[in-house]
């Protein structure tokens, strides 16, 4: 089947990503293992919350809990025993009914393992939510922001140190001429790309160490290599032309990568390339990690106040200062609109990004296609815009895309993604065939990345 032609979400033209029962597949891996894991991490913390509640309605707070982990634990159950897929309670988000149909149409009677991967993982996290959002107590409880702040707050030295360098990279860049733009945007463009490696959801237990090693790879050079298809040169070109345009950012993971996204927005604004930045978190608790609002203006408030941190880490006064001035700017541009948030549920519902403008139109038409340039953020939002299927690794990234790319408002669309998942396009064959020789598991191994443009109605101009 042509790619197009007849698609659907349990129609794809390649072969779906399922759990091979063999166990040699990373989506076996992950349905098996890595993904129950997750689940038992979220009951475990669950459980020391309720312990330690010391709120008011405290006997009926705790009652309430204990039966939202024993139905965590149903969930648990439920997966490693390949049960099938049920239906959502209405739980007031507003999307259940979507989800229902979603299910009903594409995928009825189906369980765990016969499940697409991209489909069975994006249905457990909002189920999880719904658990939650039925509750009375327990409704707004952000199952993962200790997670997501406890390993953000451990960083605090390289988060200074980092919002210094790109504080004096974005003064260097005013200063100087087309070439350091040049230079300055793809430096930015790689850090923001290189974030995404920090995903609580495949590597729990990122040091502060470990986030200064990957900075200082990226301003060397020695990342570059990891790139495997990389369009920051023709994204340049684009983004040279713009004055004062709007760029929209479709955010994954907060933490360290809501950093580099925020810095790389600070830098397009600060050098006049954008007058507006919008940025797209998710409404309710996602994928590990994933910005919801609360954690952007979290981020925001600690910036500029890195007391809030709580770090034991003293910082540099110098870093401190870049670090609350940025924090400050940041906060401003909240204020006046030039920075706005949209937490939309197309992002937490069940169809991948081709049905934008159709099942999503409101956010296509309203949105997206009033920015200059989309980047989606990260692994999850890539295997949404190309859909999770073995595509063959040198299918251009426009043509996986399907209609967001072709249709005539389109804005340039930007993938910014270190690879976690077996799928993955726009790769020339013979680089392939070097990769799968060095290591099997270069595709989901978080190690690689792409860099990837549909230039969508800016094609002529570069």
């Amino acid at each position: 089947m042509a790619p197009g032609k007849d698609f659907a979400p349990n129609n794809t033209p390649y072969e779906p990503l399922i759990a091979d029962r063999d166990g040699t597949n990373f989506t076996f891996e992950s349905l098996h293992s890595r993904v129950p894991h997750i689940l038992t991490d979220i009951i475990n913390d669950f459980y020391t919350a309720i312990q330690d509640y010391e709120g008011a309605n405290v006997e009926a707070t705790v009652s309430e809990g204990k039966e939202l982990t024993s139905a965590l634990s149903k969930l648990k159950h439920e997966m490693v025993t390949d049960k099938q897929l049920t239906a959502l309670e209405e739980d007031g988000v507003g999307d259940v009914a979507v989800w229902n149909e979603w299910l009903t149409t594409y995928f009825p009677k189906a369980s765990w393992y016969s499940t697409p991967f991209l489909a069975w993982e994006t249905y457990m996290y909002r189920r999880i939510a719904t658990i939650f959002k039925r509750s009375v107590y327990w409704k707004d409880y952000d199952f993962f922001v200790n997670k997501k702040q406890s390993t953000f707050m451990a960083s605090m030295v390289a988060v200074a140190k980092l919002c210094s360098r790109v504080d004096a990279l974005t003064k260097e860049c005013k200063a100087g001429g087309s070439t350091k733009l040049h230079l300055g945007f793809v430096e930015m463009l790689q850090a923001s790309l290189w974030g995404n490696q920090t995903d609580l959801s495949m590597f729990p237990d990122l040091s502060n160490e470990a986030l200064e090693e990957m900075q200082a790879r990226i301003s060397s050079g020695e990342n570059d290599s990891k790139v495997v298809s990389n369009d920051a040169e023709r994204i340049w070109k684009l983004v040279s032309q713009i004055k004062g345009g709007r760029f929209d950012i479709v955010l994954d993971n907060s933490g360290f990568e809501l950093l580099q996204d925020v810095l790389l927005a600070h830098w397009l604004v600060e050098l006049g390339f954008a007058s507006k930045v919008v940025f797209h978190p998710k409404r309710i608790p996602w994928y590990v990690s994933d910005v919801t609002n609360e954690d952007f203006h979290w981020l925001v408030s600690v910036a500029q106040d890195p007391s809030l941190a709580a770090t034991k880490a003293p910082l540099s006064p110098a870093d401190a200062a870049a670090l609350k001035s940025l924090g400050g700017r940041w906060a401003a541009f909240l204020a006046d609109g030039t920075w706005e948030l949209k937490d939309e549920l197309f992002w937490t519902g069940p169809y991948g990004f081709r049905y934008l403008p159709t099942i999503g139109k409101d956010v296509w038409e309203n949105e997206l296609t009033k920015a200059d340039v989309v980047i989606f953020k990260g692994d999850l939002n890539y295997r949404k815009l190309t859909y999770d299927q073995k595509w063959p690794v040198s299918t251009p990234f426009v043509e996986a895309l399907g209609p967001i790319a072709t249709d005539p408002n389109a804005p340039a669309i930007v993938a910014l993604r270190t690879s976690k998942c077996d799928t993955i396009t726009g790769v020339a064959p013979e680089r392939a065939e070097a990769l799968f020789r060095e290591r099997k598991d270069w595709m989901y191994s978080g190690q690689y990345g792409v860099i990837q443009l549909s230039p969508g109605r800016w094609a002529e101009k570069i």
